[in-house]
C-alpha cells in the first residue's frame, strides 16, 4: 500500500465508529436538514446518480423517525441563465419535473406543517434567502442539526461548514451531525465518488462537524 493511500485508509477509520440516537436529542430542539434530494440528482437528468438513489431509503427512515420536527428541504432550481451552469451541466430548472422533491419525500413534506422546502440557487443553501429568514425565526430555539442528502462534497459540505463557522463566530455551540450513511456523491471522470465522500467527512469532522455512521 503507497503513502496516499495509507492516508486515505487512516482517513476512513477516523469518521467511523459513532452514532446518535434520536431519543437523546431534544425534538423541539433538534433540526432535520436534507440537502437536494430532488428527481435532477436521484431518478433523471445531467447529474442523476446510482449512488444517491441508493440513500433514498435511508433518508426516507430518518425523515419518518422525525415526524413533527423542524425540517427543511433544500431543493436546487436554476433559470437558464444560473451563473452555475459555467462550472455544472445544466441541471433542475425551474418548473421542471428535476427539480421537484423526490417522490419518496414528497407527501410528508406536503403535509408538515413543521417542514419548509427552500429552493436555492447555488451549491451552498445557506446563501438561499428562504434559509436566511428561517435561520432568524429558529436560531435561538435549534440545538441540533442532522443533515442528510447530495452531494456531499459540494452542496451538503458548503452548507454544513458555513452553518458550522456562522455559529463560531457568534460562540454559538450548535451541534452539526451528519450521518454517513445518508449522504452521497458521484462517480464522474476524475470524481471518484468514494475518495470524495471519505475526504470531504474528514474534512467537515475537523471542523467540529460530528459524523456518525448511523442515527439511531
Amino acid at each position: 500500500m503507497g503513502k496516499f493511500e495509507e492516508k486515505i485508509l487512516n482517513m476512513s477509520e477516523e469518521i467511523k465508529g459513532k452514532f446518535v440516537d434520536l431519543n437523546d436529542l431534544d425534538k423541539d430542539k433538534t433540526a432535520i436538514v436534507i440537502v437536494d434530494m430532488v428527481n435532477g440528482f436521484v431518478h433523471e437528468g445531467a447529474l442523476s446518480s446510482p449512488r444517491v438513489e441508493g440513500i433514498v431509503d435511508e433518508i426516507v427512515r430518518i425523515n419518518e423517525k422525525t415526524l413533527g420536527n423542524k425540517k427543511i428541504f433544500f431543493l436546487d432550481e436554476h433559470t437558464n441563465n444560473s451563473t452555475e451552469f459555467k462550472s455544472y451541466a445544466k441541471h433542475c430548472l425551474e418548473g421542471s419535473l428535476e427539480a421537484e422533491l423526490i417522490p419518496e419525500l414528497k407527501n410528508e413534506a406536503l403535509l408538515d406543517s413543521n417542514t419548509v422546502m427552500i429552493p436555492k440557487n447555488s451549491v451552498n443553501g445557506f446563501h438561499a434567502p428562504g434559509f436566511k429568514k428561517w435561520l432568524e425565526e429558529n436560531e435561538s430555539q435549534i440545538e441540533n442539526y442532522i443533515i442528510c442528502g447530495c452531494e456531499v462534497d459540494i452542496c451538503v459540505s458548503n452548507f454544513a461548514n458555513t452553518l458550522k463557522t456562522y455559529f463560531n463566530q457568534k460562540n454559538m455551540d450548535k451541534r452539526i451531525i451528519i450521518p454517513s450513511n445518508a449522504v452521497e456523491t458521484f462517480d464522474f471522470g476524475t470524481h471518484d465518488g468514494d475518495l470524495m465522500k471519505i475526504i470531504s467527512l474528514w474534512e467537515m469532522q475537523s471542523n467540529g462537524i460530528e459524523i456518525v455512521d448511523r442515527v439511531l
